[in-house]
C-alpha cells in the first residue's frame, strides 16, 4: 500500500487581495459638523470606479483623505491588502496615490518637463540634469499622446493639455491609484474621447481609477463600477452594467427627479417688465432688442463669445453700453448696479465664488447681505435674520443646514443655492441666471429648477443664460439666440423646438432655416 502525500509549494506567492484600495468606516468632521460617516470605497486593479453623489455628499472630502490632504477620524484604509497610515500628500504619493483636482497644481511659467519632475529632479545637490528630465518627460508625453515639446511653458497649454501634464506627473510617480475630479468639466467632446482612451490604457496597465463626475452619461462609457454617497454616508456599490441613469439618480438624491419639459406655462403674463432697446456695446453687442414678460422664463442661448454674458452685464448695469437703453418697469435706467438692485433686479453670475459670495463670512451673513433693511435700521434683529436664513436654507435644501457655517466650507452646488437664497431673501422682481447649473449634480439641478418655477409662479421673471440646450428647452417659454453679438432669433418653445434649430441660429445666424420672430 502506497501512502499518498500532497506536496506544499512554499515558494508560491499568496493570491493578490481582491481590492487594490479599500476604505471603510471613514469618518470626518469640520467645526463639529459631521461630513463623513461610515463612508466606504473599494477599487479593483484595472478598473475605473465612479464616485457619485450630490454636491455636499462628501466625495471631495473622501478623496482628500485618500490623498493625505485630510486626516480621517475613524475607519481603515488598505492598499493592496495592507493597512496604510500615511499623514500627508507626500506620503500618499510615495504610496502610489495621486489625485488630479479641477484646479491643477502646475507652475504656469515653468516648462512641461520641470512640472512633471518638480520635487523629484534628476541630479545632485548642486546640479540638476535638465536634459535627462526633458528626455524622460518626452517619453511620458508620447505615452499620453501629448504632441508638444517638453520645453513648452505650461501657461501656453489648453485645459485638456494641462490635464495630460497632470496625468504624466502621476504616471512618473509610479502611481497605482489615480483619482480624477470632474476631469471633463472644462474640455471639449473631442478632448474627452482622448482622455477616455488614456484612462482605458491606464486600466490595462493595472491602475485603479477613481472617477468623479456629475455627467451621468459619461459614467456608463468609462466606469466599470460605481459607489454612491449621500449626506456623507455610503449608499451603495453597483456594477454600471446593472443600472441606468434613473437608478443612480434615485440612489444619489433619495427621490424621483423630474425629467422632460417643464409643465408650467400659465404664469406668463403679457405685461413687459424688462426691455432692451437697440442696445450696443463696442464690438461685443450690436442692436439688441429684447423684451421679458412678467412670469416668463426667457432663455438666452449662443456659443461662447456670442455676447450672452455681456448682454446680462449691460442689463444689470455692470457694463456701460454705448448705444440704446434698458427699460425696467417703464423706467429707463441711468446705469449702474446699485440702481438696478434697488429697483429689484438680481444677477447670479456664473462664477459664484468670485462675484456671488463673501466666502469668509457665514451663510447667514451672505443670505441677508442685500436685505439688511428688512432686519432693522442701525441695530439689526439677529433673531429675525437667523429665522429668515433657516427658512431659505430649508426651502433650497442647503447642506450643511447651519446658518453659522462659512460660505467657503460649502460644496459648489450648495454655494450656488446660497447665492439664490440671497436674492430670494431680497425678493427681487427680475432674476438673471448665468449658467445656474454648471458644475452641480442632478439633485441640486432639480432643486434649482423647482425654485425657478416657484419664482415665476409668484410673479417674478427670469432671464436664463445656459450652454445646456436641453436645460433651456426644459425650462424656457421662449429662447433668444445670440450669434456674434447680434440677436439671431427669438424662438417660441411650443413643444416642437429642437436643439438642432437652436444650434443653427447660434452657429450660422439662422441661415438655411426658418428664423423665429425677433422681438
Amino acid at each position: 500500500m502506497t501512502e499518498s502525500t500532497t506536496a506544499t509549494d512554499f515558494s508560491a506567492e499568496p493570491p493578490a487581495p481582491a481590492y487594490l484600495l479599500e476604505m471603510s468606516g471613514i469618518n470626518k468632521t469640520f467645526d463639529g459638523i459631521r461630513v463623513l460617516e461610515n463612508a466606504r470605497l473599494r477599487v479593483r486593479r484595472g478598473e475605473a470606479h465612479a464616485l457619485l453623489g450630490e454636491n455636499g455628499a462628501g466625495k471631495s472630502t473622501l478623496v482628500k483623505i485618500l490623498a493625505g490632504a485630510y486626516r480621517r477620524e475613524g475607519g481603515a484604509m488598505l492598499i493592496d491588502g495592507k493597512p496604510s497610515r500615511y499623514q500627508s500628500p507626500r506620503e500618499a504619493l510615495a504610496a502610489g496615490i495621486s489625485v488630479i483636482y479641477q484646479e491643477f497644481s502646475l507652475v504656469p511659467h515653468l516648462p512641461i518637463y520641470e512640472n512633471i519632475f518638480l520635487g523629484k529632479e534628476y541630479g545632485g545637490r548642486f546640479r540638476v540634469d535638465k536634459r535627462r528630465a526633458a528626455r524622460e518627460a518626452a517619453g511620458y508625453m508620447r505615452m499620453l499622446g501629448l504632441d508638444l515639446s517638453p520645453e513648452t511653458p505650461v501657461c501656453e497649454l489648453s485645459v485638456a493639455q494641462k490635464q495630460l501634464v497632470e496625468i504624466a506627473k502621476a504616471v512618473s510617480n509610479r502611481v497605482r491609484i489615480l483619482a480624477l475630479d470632474e476631469p471633463t468639466a472644462a474640455i471639449t467632446d473631442k478632448e474627452t474621447r482622448l482622455l477616455f482612451d488614456i484612462i482605458r490604457d491606464l486600466k490595462r496597465r493595472g491602475l485603479g481609477i477613481v472617477y468623479i463626475s456629475h455627467r451621468l452619461p459619461e459614467l456608463f462609457e468609462i466606469a466599470d463600477r460605481c459607489t454612491v454617497m449621500r449626506d456623507g454616508a455610503f449608499v451603495g456599490e453597483v456594477d454600471m452594467k446593472d443600472v441606468d441613469e434613473g437608478d443612480l439618480t434615485r440612489m444619489m438624491v433619495g427621490r424621483e427627479v423630474a425629467a422632460g419639459k417643464s409643465r408650467r406655462r400659465a404664469a406668463v403674463r403679457p405685461e413687459i417688465v424688462l426691455e432692451v432697446r437697440n442696445l450696443g456695446h463696442g464690438d461685443k453687442l450690436r442692436d439688441i432688442n429684447l423684451a421679458l414678460r412678467k412670469g416668463e422664463i426667457l432663455g438666452l442661448a449662443g456659443l461662447v463669445g456670442s455676447g450672452r454674458t455681456e448682454l446680462a452685464r449691460c442689463v444689470i448695469g455692470d457694463c456701460r453700453f454705448g448705444t440704446g437703453e434698458v427699460v425696467f418697469n417703464g423706467r429707463t435706467l441711468a446705469g449702474g448696479v446699485p440702481e438696478s438692485v434697488e429697483l429689484g433686479m438680481a444677477y447670479l453670475g456664473e462664477d459664484r465664488k468670485e462675484s456671488g459670495l463673501a466666502l469668509a463670512h457665514s451663510l447667514a451673513e451672505n443670505i441677508t447681505l442685500p436685505s439688511l433693511r428688512q432686519f432693522g435700521r442701525g441695530i439689526l434683529n439677529r433673531r429675525r435674520m437667523l429665522g429668515a436664513c433657516r427658512e431659505y436654507i430649508g426651502r433650497l435644501r442647503i447642506r450643511p443646514d447651519d446658518p453659522r457655517v462659512a460660505a467657503r466650507s460649502l460644496s459648489g452646488g450648495n454655494q450656488q443655492k446660497a447665492v439664490i437664497a440671497k436674492w430670494l431673501c431680497f425678493k427681487a422682481k427680475v432674476y438673471i441666471f448665468d449658467e445656474p447649473t454648471r458644475g452641480i449634480d442632478v439633485g441640486a439641478r432639480d432643486d434649482i429648477y423647482r425654485i425657478m418655477e416657484s419664482l415665476v409662479e409668484e410673479g417674478a421673471s427670469i432671464l436664463m443664460i445656459s450652454s445646456d440646450l436641453t436645460e433651456l428647452i426644459k425650462m424656457s417659454d421662449r429662447i433668444a439666440v445670440m450669434n456674434r453679438g447680434r440677436l439671431a432669433a427669438i424662438l417660441e418653445n411650443d413643444g416642437r423646438l429642437t436643439r438642432e434649430e437652436i444650434l443653427s441660429h447660434a452657429i450660422a445666424g439662422g441661415k438655411g432655416t426658418t428664423a423665429g420672430k425677433v422681438a
